[in-house]
């Protein structure tokens, strides 16, 4: 049985930036096999079955061998699997997606091409540069950095005397020579330059001079790989066009959702947030027991509701069952949502003991003194680590004790040190306490909802 390989752009760092397409061949996948110089959060489409395969190459180092990665495509695809190799940008623009589509033809495997968006022209964008303008170039030229297999020159007469906009990928190690020869090929030593690192990320850097002083700016400012080399007068439209936003720099990590609120605000405000996972949530088989005998139904959260009301559908029964009994939250947030769904609460819960006649209503355990709980669902950890070097980060976001929990499964040990250096947003006291006893220095305590924590966010790192 043959399965299928999807050669999958990824775009040139963003998340957002991924097709919608390549979204959903990320979560068909049972293996993808992924480059260094992707934004890890992608990896959270995947589906919790998926064999992730790191496949990263550096400069002058390759982890995995092409021809090893060719194999690797064929014996997935041929045992049935939907392979998914995801590139950093568009697979087929200075990378090895037309060599790897070529073997894949030859060996009679099923495969499709999902393009990128190719940083040549998105980096640019994301500093403020426009590929062309009407005023200042007609046409754009992408050309790779690296000399040509056989070790001869580019044809730089020809790339000097182009009319438009230059832009050099995988150049940084060529950036003196390629500015010595477009001079000596006929560029004025005043034509502009700009280097972009980074681009579209948190860590973006931008540095901008001409052909006689780039070299010198860009040691200076200590800008290296990856970046792009820009060459033209759209270089001038930066300063203009640059678009300035409250959270720019910041890097943030927040729990995934497929609702992604606290991701798609902190990205708005010019922020790079990425994914931690969540733990795996499944269903406990459950009776419904007579809810005559109780008063009171407390829900411990919002899963614990919907998991409620799936049981009471199978019961043949539904919500006027919770007639003439008190509803009760774990805490504001699960009042709130209760509010969403119709369901005034009368009471938040502010003790740790409860009366035997409250059906407490929640996951695995328990959260109170109490016996008469209903078990509805139970989390499963995840078994990837989190793929994050956690220095990088200004802060991560915990709305509940379950995704500090989740967070937590997944640190190794170099992370778990690193968490004293990292700030920390809870939204809620009970969460505070339990980040202060689990390594992190920084808590900051903000109102259970995510407008405030956003604003608190703001508030303290916007500065930065």
């Amino acid at each position: 049985m043959s399965g299928r390989v999807t050669l999958l752009g990824a775009g040139p760092g963003n998340p957002e930036l991924l097709t919608l397409i390549g979204k959903r061949r990320l979560r068909e996948a049972d293996v993808v096999l992924y480059d260094r110089l992707i934004d890890p959060s992608l990896l959270s489409f995947t589906n919790d079955d998926a064999a992730l395969v790191d496949v990263g190459k550096m400069p002058l180092y390759h982890k995995v061998k092409q021809s090893q990665i060719n194999e690797m495509l064929v014996d997935y695809a041929n045992s049935g699997k939907k392979v998914v190799r995801l590139k950093a940008g568009d697979p087929y623009v200075f990378g090895r997606g037309g060599e790897e589509a070529q073997i894949l033809q030859q060996q009679g495997i099923n495969f499709e091409i999902i393009p990128g968006i190719t940083s040549a022209i998105a980096g640019l964008a994301a500093a403020g540069i426009p590929i062309t303008h009407r005023d200042f170039a007609s046409s754009f030229h992408v050309i790779t950095g690296h000399h040509k297999k056989d070790g001869q020159q580019l044809d730089w007469e020809n790339i000097a005397n182009q009319e438009g906009t230059l832009v050099f990928l995988m150049g940084m190690a060529q950036l003196p020579n390629i500015c010595h020869q477009l001079i000596a090929h006929g560029k004025t030593v005043e034509t502009p330059v700009a280097i972009i690192q980074w681009a579209t990320q948190w860590r973006q850097k931008m540095v901008s001079g001409d052909l006689s002083n780039i070299v010198e700016l860009v040691n200076k400012n200590g800008l290296s790989s990856p970046a792009l080399i820009v060459v033209g007068n759209v270089v001038k439209l930066s300063k203009q066009l640059n678009v300035a936003k409250p959270l720019a720099g910041v890097h943030v990590l927040v729990p995934y959702s497929k609702r992604q609120r606290l991701f798609n605000c902190f990205e708005d405000l010019g922020a790079t947030a990425d994914f931690y996972q969540r733990s795996i949530v499944e269903s406990v088989p459950a009776k419904l027991p007579v809810l005559d005998l109780y008063s009171s139904i407390l829900f411990d959260d919002y899963l614990a509701y919907k998991e409620f009301i799936k049981l009471l559908t199978a019961s043949k029964k539904d919500i006027r069952a919770l007639v003439g009994k008190k509803i009760l939250a774990g805490n504001q947030s699960v009042a709130k949502y209760l509010a969403t769904q119709g369901l005034l609460v009368d009471e938040v819960v502010t003790t740790t003991k409860l009366s035997d006649d409250v059906l407490e209503v929640g996951g695995q355990n328990s959260s109170y003194s109490h016996k008469e709980f209903l078990s509805l669902y139970q989390r499963k950890e995840q078994t990837h680590e989190l793929p994050f070097d956690l220095e990088e980060f200004n802060a991560v976001i915990f709305p509940s004790t379950a995704s500090l929990r989740d967070f937590k499964s997944m640190l190794n040990e170099e992370q778990f040190k690193q968490l004293k250096d990292l700030t920390a947003f809870v939204m809620g006291q009970s969460i505070y306490d339990f980040a202060t006893q689990n390594g992190f220095k920084k808590v900051i305590n903000c109102q259970p909802n995510i407008k405030a924590t956003i604003e608190q966010v703001k508030e303290e790192l916007a500065s930065e």
